[in-house]
């Protein structure tokens, strides 16, 4: 069934919602608001399923958080969407599933993002474009596993940029944000800015395809804060 709900989970940085897409045509979900449905029909048809499956996994989400939409939910100038100014949140979708991630804004003011990405071999090897030398050095050996790992990678750089673009208003190379391993396996990574905005925190968690309850997804989340650095002295 076109945009039925595929998981609904509880994160620690918010609710993630996924739905699937449909392959051919389809009719608009009359959940969408309006001025959604009008954007919908002007888009080509190739970018249509995703972007409808990113606002009806994205109203799940503030539905399940308690966050009133009335209104359309478009894009802002950078892209993401336009949320009621309690929420923050991020969409991602690939061939057959949107996901969106949505929390209350909290205070001290953090940002979220989300990504995810088809677990598949690679048609090429986009590692030395994505990957700084370090997190080179930590791959597996040619093989299935380098090649989720670098997914896994590229996946959580995509969602760190999400959360990161609303406080740096511009686009991130892939070598500003570095990953790798904490000691009990899961991901920890750290920003340098090449304009040296921040300081920020960043949070990077991965959730497995069977926490999901769905085969052969990679999908991160990722929040970001800005550090206090305290009043200067003098």
């Amino acid at each position: 069934m076109a945009f039925e709900r595929r998981f609904l989970r509880e994160l620690p940085f918010g609710t993630c919602v996924g739905v699937a897409l449909p392959e051919g045509a389809f009719e608009l979900p009359a959940g969408l608001h309006p001025e959604e449905a009008a954007f919908a029909r002007a888009l080509p048809e190739a970018r249509r399923a995703g972007w409808v499956g990113g606002r009806v996994a994205l109203r799940a989400a503030l539905a399940a958080i308690g966050v009133e939409a009335p209104e359309p939910i478009l894009a802002t100038a950078r892209g993401a969407p336009r949320l009621p100014p309690e929420a923050v949140g991020s969409v991602s979708h690939k061939r057959t599933i949107a996901v969106a991630l949505a929390a209350r804004a909290p205070a001290p003011r953090a940002t979220v993002g989300i990504d995810v990405e088809e677990l598949r071999p690679l048609r090429a090897d986009i590692a030395r474009r994505v990957l700084t030398a370090d997190e080179l050095a930590d791959l597996p050996a040619p093989g299935p596993a380098r090649e989720a790992a670098v997914l896994l990678y590229f996946s959580a750089k995509e969602a760190i940029y999400k959360a990161l673009d609303p406080w740096v208003q511009r686009f991130v190379a892939f070598d500003e944000a570095m990953l790798g391993r904490a000691p009990g396996g899961t991901l920890e990574a750290r920003l340098a800015l090449a304009r040296g905005e921040g300081p920020f925190s960043v949070e990077v968690l991965a959730i497995s395809s069977q926490d999901l309850g769905v085969d052969d997804l990679i999908v991160v989340a990722a929040r970001i804060g800005r550090v206090s650095t305290g009043p200067r002295a003098g």
